[in-house]
């Protein structure tokens, strides 16, 4: 049996529940807003970081990881990443790159960095790391409307639309969530990003699926 370490609005953990689901396999889901499933997570690999996944006696941390090494260990199941086209596989890591490089940097900044902001020095890396993140949300959207298409790869649903999709979903749904997290009040407080409409559209057209109402 897996088990997913997981938290429930995680864009990074979002993404590898949806990367099970397309894959058609069950885990077991510890909710690691509970400190001792967050304490055993951390037991099992050396990253300080949720998802956690373990399967049987492997345990893998990171998003990217895990799902790679899901389409090498289940190959029979459907493939997270497009690999029988190039440029499929193309499109899928650009666009996962793109959103793990403004997910990261809003996420850091605003969160793991936050304790800085009293530093005279905060201003100019918090709109540095800002424009990063807005540059990247701004090429995802290009890459969308250019598409023609609901899916980023002609082969279809891949990691690509896992990963921006959840990305798309976890920013708009910030504001929301600003009375109950204390992390969401302070990456909506550094501000200096904004969701391109076009990427919102993008999401819409997915709100119906069925793995994406689960989530």
């Amino acid at each position: 049996m897996r088990t997913l370490y997981h938290f429930k609005y995680s864009p990074f953990s979002r993404r590898t529940r949806l990367a099970l689901m397309h894959k058609g396999l069950d885990a077991e889901l510890r909710e690691c807003s509970d400190p001792a499933w967050r304490y055993e997570a951390r037991t099992r690999v050396s990253l300080r970081t949720i998802p956690v996944l373990v399967d049987g006696a492997r345990a893998l941390g990171d998003s990217v990881a895990i799902t790679r090494w899901l389409d090498a260990a289940y190959p029979n199941a459907a493939r997270v990443w497009p690999a029988d086209d190039a440029e499929d596989a193309h499109l899928a890591l650009e666009v996962a790159a793109h959103v793990d490089q403004a997910l990261d940097a809003i996420v850091n900044t605003s969160t793991r960095y936050y304790a800085l902001h009293g530093d005279p020095a905060w201003a100019g890396v918090r709109d540095e790391m800002m424009a990063r993140a807005q540059i990247a949300l701004d090429a995802l959207a290009q890459r969308v409307e250019g598409l023609g298409r609901v899916t980023v790869a002609r082969s279809g649903w891949s990691a690509a639309d896992m990963w921006l999709l959840t990305a798309v979903v976890w920013l708009q749904g910030l504001p929301a969530r600003v009375d109950s997290s204390p992390n969401a009040k302070q990456i909506m407080h550094v501000g200096g990003w904004s969701v391109p409409p076009a990427l919102g559209v993008w999401a819409e057209a997915h709100a119906s699926r069925e793995d994406v109402r689960a989530l």
